[in-house]
């Protein structure tokens, strides 16, 4: 109990003091040249070590209080953490579900609209008719990077996701198969990879408003 109400800079203090003859014996010793001082080293090296295991002993038995304090703290604040983050995990999922369709149906416009104005320039080459490209504003727009909502933004960063299906078809350069490589080159632009499955997901970055 009284190890448990002094202070720990007093404890170390006598513990060091305790040892410093122990400490200078020990680091006297550079080369050991014969049996006695063998013996001597020896000894010193057993009652260093159980020295050491009194002094852990003594760190952890200060710290015990603590750890049963913030254990018993943790074990209060879990559940509701916990469901914090299965809530956040659901909500999340279903805005990028929603983001990445989003995007799906732009891109899918947008190269509708550019079929459609290749056809027009192909048959122009065929009938002299000038065609008139549409501006940029026409062009069907993705869903916007960051959404402002009521209480804050949310930033939804385009990422990919790799999945090996089949190592053996893996390139060879990209073997172990090595996940990071074969990310950077998918990152790179490159839309297939053979024993790869590619797939766009997005990440969502909240930030409060002031």
């Amino acid at each position: 109990m009284q190890l448990l109400q002094a202070r720990p800079e007093n404890i170390v203090e006598t513990l060091e003091q305790d040892q410093t003859r122990l400490l200078t014996w020990m680091e006297a010793i550079q080369v050991i040249t014969s049996e006695a001082e063998q013996k001597n080293a020896e000894d010193l090296l057993i009652h260093a070590r159980q020295a050491l295991k009194n002094v852990e002993a003594k760190r952890k038995e200060l710290q015990e209080p603590i750890t049963e304090a913030r254990d018993r703290i943790n074990d209060l604040f879990k559940p509701l953490a916990d469901k914090l983050r299965l809530s956040i995990s659901l909500v999340n999922g279903a805005l990028q579900a929603r983001h990445a369709e989003q995007a799906r149906i732009a891109e899918e416009e947008r190269m509708a609209l550019l079929a459609e104005q290749a056809a027009k320039l192909a048959e122009a080459q065929d009938t002299g008719e000038v065609v008139e490209l549409p501006s940029a504003s026409v062009m069907p727009e993705a869903p916007t990077k960051t959404s402002r909502a009521h209480l804050g933004t949310v930033t939804y960063h385009e990422d990919i996701d790799v999945i090996v299906v089949n190592p053996l078809l893996v390139p060879r350069e990209l073997c172990d198969p090595n996940i990071p490589r074969i990310r950077a080159r998918a990152k790179s632009g490159v839309k297939e990879i053979p024993g790869v499955l590619i797939t766009k997901k997005y990440t969502t970055y909240t930030r409060g408003g002031a």
